[in-house]
Order: C-alpha cells, then structure tokens, then sequence
C-alpha cells in the first residue's frame, strides 16, 4: 500500500524540482522516510492479528512541503502522518528494510522486532495483546530477548 504513496511522492519531486529548474529555484533534496509503528508492522505482513490505523509514524522530520504532499497522498488512502511520530522512542540499533527507492525518494520500514521493544517499553499495557500474538508467533525475532534486556523492559510482566 505505501509503496504506491512513495512512488507518487517521488514522482511529484521529480516534476517540482523540473519547474524549479525552470524557475531558478532551489530544488528540493533526496528524502528519506523511516516508516515506524503499526503502518510498518502491516507493510511487513507478519502472521499476527494486527489492528489497522489511520495514523502513519515517521521517525524522521521531514520538510515543510514533503511532509505536506505525503500527507496529501495518504488522505487518498485514508491516512495520515502523524505529526508527533518523529518524536516516538526507538531503539538506537533499530534496523529498517527498503519498501521504495526513486530518484528522489528513499522509504524504509523499521523491522518488527525493534517496533515490538518500542511498544513493549512505552506502551505496554496498550500493546499486551499484539505483544502476546508476536511473541508466540513463529514471526518472533530472538533479538527481542537481547534487546528487552539492554533496555530494561521485563517481557515476563507485560504477558
């Protein structure tokens, strides 16, 4: 689904960087999107029951007029950027896989484990369910035990 939204937003930096050309404008740079929370878990389809959301969290800030058009692309889908995602706490070793890469526009999903630790460590009583489905799954990364551990979440409590 988003690597639809990317390759539009990609194609429409092509078109407003030819017209800032034209005009003597500065272009706009290569963008890099970080994908982080439930929409990143849904990209990875993972064997678990994962509820939908409207929000899409965005690890990275992004500029005023790409934030702006990605913004516009996901209302198409029913979407939108959630304006406090950059803001979410993630593992500093949080590891993300391409979903598109254009000329302009580079969009990477986090990996589920790293998204797992980060809703076991700030929101786990919210998460308890999703938490329980991914750790009984056959989807279960083992790099989540190591990671609990740096970062002092006890996964014995939330289950």
């Amino acid at each position: 689904m988003l690597k639809k939204i990317f390759k539009k937003l990609d194609e429409w930096i092509v078109e407003e960087n030819r017209r800032a050309l034209d005009e003597g404008l500065a272009p706009i740079q290569e963008t890099m999107v970080l994908v982080i929370g439930q929409t990143a878990l849904l990209e990875a389809d993972l064997n678990i029951q994962i509820n939908a959301t409207m929000d899409v969290d965005t690890y990275n800030e992004l500029t005023h007029r790409v934030r702006d058009k990605l913004n516009e692309l996901l209302t198409s889908i029913h979407k939108s950027l959630d304006p406090e995602g950059h803001k979410a706490w993630m593992p500093e070793e949080t590891q993300y896989q391409s979903i598109y890469k254009g000329q302009f526009v580079d969009a990477k999903i986090a990996e589920p484990v790293f998204i797992m630790l980060s809703k076991a460590k700030m929101a786990p009583t919210k998460n308890k369910q999703l938490l329980t489905d991914y750790l009984a799954s056959e989807d279960c990364d083992d790099r989540i035990y190591d990671l609990a551990d740096k970062y002092n979440v006890d996964l014995e409590t939330i289950l």
